[in-house]
């Protein structure tokens, strides 16, 4: 995956000296060249740019782009790219993420393979969230960085011949001034870690479901264990049964692929409690005995995203070495019909000693989630967090602009809005009221798997909510909306698996626990 990540490197010194391809330059719409940008440029520079924007080249609107070769002496460089900022006053990261990824668009379109962008050298952003870590310009340049580098991904694995091949650029060079060189160098080592994160999470995501069966993500596990100073532990039918799982095992019961549990553990930390991330990894999900409709269930492949983004934070701490104790748990099965499959209106009794009534086949998830809730218990956590494509409800709800937060610590998730509003993986709480765990209730069991069609996504957390102790700081994540983009409109994000949570989490361990 490393190589899929271009090189990216700082430069403090003369914009005329770099001997690189290509410049890039910002220009605001109305034609308004970045400052700092220009004052690089120089006076004979920056009079040939204005002379191309007032010919009306470009206008400086947001998606606009411009490559030509440099108009004017004394570069090294041989090609100018231009880049639309659209209104000044209107940017955000999430603009600026966007503006990455159109960069590298445009240069694996036009062959570019090395660029030296300027737009790090200007602070677009007048308004920051104020309670996150670095200068406003380092999280500028943190977010055009992820933007270009996530770009790069692409999901050839199955492909004969390319007959699209690209040619991706080696090398993204950030221009910045002399004293901030350090911080920003280890600041794009990191980015690059968390980028590979997010590919891992992809590639995990787009596998189909024929290859990325539940021993295959426990085999990954065990891989990273082998290069990583992470300890994995994985369980199989015969231990998940003396663990007393029936939960998990009855979701995958209906499958000749068997239920795994994957636990990653990586220690860096001390003796302080780690902090543990459940991700729902159904392989795939046909709705087993409550059978999903035909179309698109395809699609279904993807329902492992809440997994694949625990694996791809577990490795990006590891890489990173961050001294903090965090523990992964993915527990890993396919939902499938079967005269051996889990039926409507079986009962079935979890780990932590709750029976419940299955309802509904096709609310397998959190079934699963429910015995590694009570797993992640043992560790002792200093909080859970778990992140599942839970409910078609929460698509209903927020589309596909926000995921779906709920819990039961105020702080805990008031700090993953702003990781959220941070990282540009947007989250948006949803109420917990103790009336809708009525909703829940069984005649003949503790608690039934799923409600009616009222609040849907409250009562999929409010049934996982049983298996967490009350004392316990823990979030749900419902990021059905959010796991897949069919669409690949945004430029950074291709068609497919987004990998979302990976950079979501990240940016939240390190503002509360680094």
């Amino acid at each position: 995956m490393a190589e899929r990540v271009p090189q990216l490197r700082v430069d403090s010194g003369k914009v005329s000296a770099w001997s690189g391809e290509c410049l890039v330059v910002g220009v605001y719409e109305g034609g308004q060249v970045q400052e700092a940008a220009a004052q690089a440029l120089g006076k004979e520079a920056l009079q040939a740019v204005q002379q191309l924007l007032e010919q009306g080249w470009m206008r400086g609107k947001a998606d606009e782009q411009l490559l030509i070769p440099v108009p004017f002496t004394g570069m090294a460089a041989t090609r100018l790219l231009l880049i639309g900022l659209g209104k000044q006053e209107e940017m955000t990261l999430e603009k600026l993420r966007l503006c990455g990824g159109q960069i590298m668009q445009v240069a694996s379109k036009k062959n570019v393979r090395s660029l030296l962008l300027l737009l790090s050298l200007d602070q677009h952003v007048a308004k920051h969230p104020s309670s996150s870590k670095g200068s406003k310009r380092r999280r500028e340049l943190r977010a055009m960085a992820e933007g270009a580098a996530l770009a790069c991904y692409r999901f050839n694995h199955y492909r004969s011949k390319n007959e699209d091949e690209e040619t991706l650029p080696q090398e993204l060079v950030f221009a910045v001034a002399r004293d901030e060189v350090s911080a920003c160098r280890d600041l794009l080592g990191q980015v690059a870690k968390v980028v590979q994160g997010v590919f891992l999470a992809r590639d995990l995501g787009n596998h189909p479901a024929n290859v990325a069966t539940p021993d295959y993500l426990a085999k990954v596990a065990q891989e990273m264990a082998q290069r990583l100073p992470i300890k994995t532990t994985i369980l199989d039918e015969k231990a998940l049964r003396k663990q007393g799982m029936n939960t998990l095992l009855g979701v995958g019961q209906g499958s000749c692929h068997p239920p795994r549990l994957i636990v990653m553990e990586y220690r860096k930390g001390g003796d302080h409690p780690p902090v543990v991330l459940v991700g729902k990894g159904i392989t795939f999900d046909s709705g087993g005995i409550s059978l999903k409709p035909g179309d698109k269930m395809e699609e279904m492949k993807f329902d492992m995203s809440g997994g694949a983004a625990v694996f791809g934070v577990m490795q990006a701490a590891a890489e990173l070495q961050w001294p903090i104790n965090l523990v992964g748990i993915v527990p890993a099965a396919e939902n499938m019909p079967d005269g051996k499959a889990q039926r409507p209106g079986d009962i079935v009794h979890s780990a932590k000693g709750l029976f419940v009534e299955v309802i509904n086949t096709d609310a397998e998830g959190r079934l699963i989630l429910a015995d590694a809730l009570h797993h992640a218990e043992s560790f002792n956590p200093a909080a859970i967090i778990d992140l599942a494509t839970l409910t078609g409800a929460c698509v209903v709800a927020l589309g596909s602009q926000c995921a779906g937060l709920l819990g039961n610590d105020d702080r805990l998730i008031a700090a993953l809005r702003q990781a959220g509003d941070e990282s540009g993986e947007r989250v948006w709480p949803l109420p917990m009221y103790p009336e809708y765990q009525e909703l829940l209730k069984s005649p003949v069991a503790d608690v039934k798997n799923i409600g009616n069609r009222e609040a849907g996504t409250i009562t999929g957390a409010c049934f996982l909510s049983r298996f967490v102790d009350k004392e316990r700081r823990w979030a749900h994540l419902d990021i059905a909306g959010m796991a897949i983009d069919m669409n690949g409109k945004r430029s950074y994000v291709p068609k497919g698996c987004v990998g979302y949570g990976v950079r979501l989490l990240c940016q939240l361990i390190e503002d509360q626990w680094l």
